[in-house]
């Protein structure tokens, strides 16, 4: 029999009702009946073929199980919903729902890593990295101006070069490391001024510079660190009460001495 108009309407309507006990739910604290309440949500919302009820619901999904400690699904989660946004995206390239979903859930998948490399879950932390690395450089193909997806590959690029040398793999956290400078470069070449830009690059040429000193290579380690401290320099001029600043150019200066 033909679908009436009535059955995706009431299973809208049923999936809107469940969404909403949900996020009353997580404001009382019970994550285990939010959860519940939100699959309720999902599978109305995909028998209704409702996206952006769906999209809403996967959001909050991760979110919720990443606060229960469920990390491993919550990755699961927020790679889902990034891979179906691509897609969504390819079809409808200037929807800006889908594009800000993308964001969010990048964004997401990035502070997942830093949990997981934080909790030493090397592997786990890695696969998030270069998940979010992949979309991010695809969608750079498309859009090589965008500045979100720019830095967000130089600052994933960097955090990845960061727990590849925490796990002995110097040469590859060299990579990440130049290729994440890169990306700084192309976005200084627009921004020359931008302190956000400017930080990120100091902070990528320090973590070259200690890899470059840890493998002997003084000179290298060196030119490095000189460039990260004359942007540090250069940045506390225009912000000179800013303490964080102080203590990198400090930092800097004192692994400038110790090579």
């Amino acid at each position: 029999m033909p679908e009436t108009p009535e059955k995706p309407k009431k299973l809208r309507e049923e999936a809107v009702k469940s969404f909403n006990e949900t996020l009353d739910l997580m404001q009382k604290g019970k994550s285990e009946e939010a959860l519940e309440s939100l699959r309720k949500a999902e599978k109305a919302a995909h028998e209704a073929k409702d996206g952006a009820i769906l999209f809403h619901t996967l959001k909050v999904r991760g979110q919720l199980l990443q606060s229960m400690g469920r990390l491993e699904e919550a990755m699961e989660t927020y790679t889902f919903s990034l891979t179906t946004s691509v897609k969504l995206l390819s079809d409808d390239p200037e929807n800006k729902f889908y594009i800000d979903t993308l964001h969010m859930n990048l964004n997401n998948l990035g502070n997942l890593g830093n949990i997981f490399q934080r909790a030493g879950d090397f592997p786990s932390s890695q696969q998030c990295y270069e998940t979010g690395i992949e979309i991010s450089q695809k969608q750079l193909d498309f859009h090589p101006e965008n500045e979100f997806y720019r830095m967000y590959a130089g600052n994933t690029q960097n955090n990845l070069g960061e727990l590849l040398f925490t796990m002995g793999q110097a040469e590859e956290a060299k990579d990440k490391y130049e290729n994440a400078l890169k990306n700084y470069a192309l976005l200084l070449k627009n921004f020359p001024e931008n302190p956000e830009y400017l930080s990120d690059t100091a902070m990528t040429l320090n973590n070259l510079g200690t890899l470059f000193s840890e493998k002997g290579q003084k000179a290298e380690a060196k030119e490095n660190f000189e460039k990260a401290l004359e942007i540090l320099k250069t940045l506390s001029k225009k912000d000179p009460g800013n303490k964080k600043l102080k203590e990198e150019i400090s930092l800097t200066r004192k692994r400038l001495e110790a090579i």
